[in-house]
């Protein structure tokens, strides 16, 4: 009897997803839990300046304790939600700080505060962009630290990669929401950094303009994702798959299609909609094959697999998004996979002059070899 594991393989433990840390979401609704493992000795805390995470000089993630970042955050935690909304001063510095979750193996093995029926080493990410970390910033600097600019880091080992995309996506949620979208008031950021609020009052004075976030239950904001399709074509007798090579992008790099989902659309239509939108090829049965979070800012990636109807497979540009899209055979995909797979923006490997296509931490090479497993033989 055939299984899925037959069928696709083992699950996509994709890059940027699935690390040592364990959300505990629940625990977002106990300040008393917050606080305390905020305030241990063991706690690790992941600061980011212009959303460039802190490194160390070889360039891994470097974390700070709660002692180090004690004199610009205080004690966040402290109060519960209601009391921090009837106290809200629109004024005042909140720092943005994102409870992570627990690493219950390292917790079990290096110790860490008792939080419930749970033991772990609390991890948090903190936004010190602002001049009131200055101080902070200066002494992290001295040890040799820096929060280094980057625009895709696909570098850092996967374990590091899930904490880095959790940490930033969330960061830069709460930065793009400090103000209410309904009334324009100034928003406080709770549930350890997984919700905002529009507080009905500044210092305890009712704001003069009533928000409609007020009304019912609807005065609250939670991150949000968009979900892009990654869509890798395949011809109707299985043997070819399209991909398509943006006008920016080098020579002969190409990769799978891709789309945002709009609203109102499932899964399956969107990869038909954007497959006939840059190339031009209608499809018919689409299978998703796994899914990958994208924290730039923070999208989900979701792969597709989608087989071509016989008539629909010429291509054609109705958006002029592509510089070129073609029909590859599957055996040159194989090729490129093992030999020409790195980023787009680095030189190709050296002494390979065949098709380029992305690396392994990304979707679009994971999608490409689900295809190989099942039609490549």
């Amino acid at each position: 009897m055939a299984s899925l594991i037959d069928i696709f393989g083992r699950g996509n433990n994709a890059y940027f997803s699935k690390g040592p840390i364990s959300r505990l979401s629940f625990m977002r609704l106990q300040n008393n839990l917050l606080d305390t493992a905020s305030t241990h000795t063991s706690a690790k805390y992941l600061t980011f300046s212009e959303l460039n995470p802190l490194r160390t000089q070889d360039g891994r993630l470097a974390f700070t304790t709660y002692e180090e970042v004690a004199d610009a955050i205080g004690r966040p935690y402290v109060k519960d939600e209601k009391a921090q909304i009837a106290d809200f001063d629109p004024a005042a510095h909140y720092p943005n700080l994102v409870f992570l979750g627990l690493d219950l193996q390292q917790g079990r093995v290096d110790g860490g505060p008792q939080l419930g029926d749970y033991t772990g080493v609390p991890y948090f990410a903190l936004d010190v962009t602002s001049s009131h970390y200055d101080t902070l910033k200066t002494s992290l600097a001295s040890a040799g630290l820096k929060h280094t600019p980057t625009r895709v880091d696909l570098t850092l080992p996967h374990s590091e990669s899930a904490i880095y995309s959790q940490a930033r996506s969330l960061l830069d949620w709460n930065n793009r929401n400090r103000f209410c979208s309904s009334c324009g008031g100034r928003t406080l950021s709770t549930h350890g950094g997984a919700k905002v609020v529009c507080p009905p009052a500044d210092k305890g004075v009712p704001r003069q303009r009533a928000c409609s976030t007020r009304i019912g239950l609807h005065n609250q904001a939670f991150p949000r994702t968009d979900p892009t399709v990654v869509i890798a074509p395949i011809s109707a007798d299985s043997k070819r798959v399209l991909l398509g090579r943006g006008r920016r992008w080098p020579e002969n790099y190409f990769s799978c299609l891709s789309g945002f989902v709009e609203p109102g659309e499932s899964l399956e239509t969107a990869t038909r909609r954007e497959a006939y939108e840059e190339a031009g090829v209608n499809v018919d049965r689409v299978q998703i094959h796994s899914s990958q979070p994208w924290p730039y800012p923070s999208t989900m990636l979701i792969g597709a697999m989608a087989q071509c109807v016989e008539w629909g497979e010429e291509i054609s540009y109705p958006e002029s998004e592509l510089e070129e899209a073609k029909w590859f055979e599957l055996g040159e995909i194989q090729h490129a996979l093992k030999h020409g797979a790195n980023p787009m923006w680095e030189p190709p490997i050296k002494g390979y002059t065949g098709l380029r296509v992305p690396p392994s931490q990304l979707m679009a090479h994971q999608v490409l070899k689900g295809v190989l497993r099942l039609f490549h033989r």
